[in-house]
């Protein structure tokens, strides 16, 4: 339609609507429209009117969030355009050193060596961010001073740039400082026949989930609300969601989990000990971050053990039958 048509169009009722939602029902009989909005206003319904601070909280902290990880990007792309002014350099080196000896062939196949590694080098810089006028800026200053100490230079400062980013990126990763760079792994309970221990009690409280960091099989640190359940075959799910509205669940069936220490290093306290429950899933590794709330933590590992074991009595008893 052309734009003359469309302002000729009427608006739309509430009796439109319901008519259009039945032609569609008519038409799609598999489509059950009315549990889609009963389930979509009851969800919204379930939002109390008192969260609005702690929405007010989680907003603030997602600015904080984009505000870090923009940061962890500048100081990447500095160290790569950093690099590869150091790349640069030493292609300039031995290209000047290979027409000095013009009869030697591996001074001739190390200058283009160099050169390809420095063509590489910016290359990447460009794909992380770098502008074309930075590492202009940068290579051009890096090939004019050969020499011996402005080399080292542009080494030092290469390094210190990677040291930062570095710094900037476990900081931003939630599992901080661990514990002689590996953190130790913790026996979980399997007894639970302990007073206190309700497993209907625990398990609906992980199926209502948490807002938990989560280190994903790619490396990545993001913040979600995870849950798990076990499903109508046994199967233990677990299931993670965006913090926004109507995102639909990931899940995966959860094989085995064990438990990690580590140190956060940003704490108040010096020895202030936090936990990561890693759980091997039919689509990778996730770890949960429990920080420092070993009742969590505990609750989290005891329930979801009771739960595999759940879920293996169950299977054994489907293959014996």
């Amino acid at each position: 339609m052309d734009e003359g048509d469309t302002k000729t169009l009427p608006p739309w009722k509430s009796n439109d609507v319901k008519s259009w939602i039945w032609m569609q029902q008519a038409m799609h009989p598999e489509l059950n429209y009315n549990s889609y909005f009963k389930k979509r206003w009851m969800s919204w319904k379930a939002v109390p009117f008192k969260n609005v601070i702690s929405i007010k909280k989680w907003v603030k902290e997602i600015k904080q969030r984009r505000k870090e990880e923009d940061r962890l990007q500048k100081a990447e792309v500095h160290a790569a355009i950093s690099v590869a002014g150091v790349a640069a350099a030493l292609a300039v080196v031995a290209a000047e050193n290979s027409k000095k000896d013009s009869s030697n062939a591996k001074e001739a196949a190390v200058a283009s060596a160099a050169a390809l590694v420095a063509s590489q080098c910016a290359k990447v810089a460009e794909a992380m961010g770098a502008k074309r006028d930075q590492l202009s800026c940068v290579i051009g200053s890096a090939i004019t001073g050969t020499n011996a100490t402005d080399i080292f230079t542009l080494a030092a400062a290469a390094k210190t740039s990677l040291k930062g980013a570095a710094t900037l990126k476990v900081r931003s990763s939630g599992c901080k400082n661990k514990i002689n760079g590996v953190a130790p792994i913790l026996p979980i309970e399997e007894n639970h026949h302990d007073l206190g221990f309700d497993l209907d009690t625990y398990r609906s409280t992980l199926a209502k989930g948490a807002e938990l960091g989560v280190e994903t099989p790619d490396g990545d640190y993001l913040r979600r609300s995870v849950s798990v359940i076990q499903s109508g075959e046994g199967k233990v799910v677990l299931q993670i969601k965006k913090l926004t509205l109507f995102k639909k669940k990931k899940e995966s069936i959860v094989l085995d989990l064990h438990a990690e220490l580590y140190k956060d290093s940003d704490s108040e306290a010096t020895n202030e000990t936090c936990y990561l429950l890693v759980l091997t899933t039919s689509k990778g590794i996730f770890k949960l971050d429990m920080g420092d709330d070993y009742q969590r933590y505990k609750t989290w590992a005891k329930t979801i053990t009771q739960m595999l074991l759940l879920s293996s009595s169950i299977n054994k008893y489907e293959q014996h039958f």
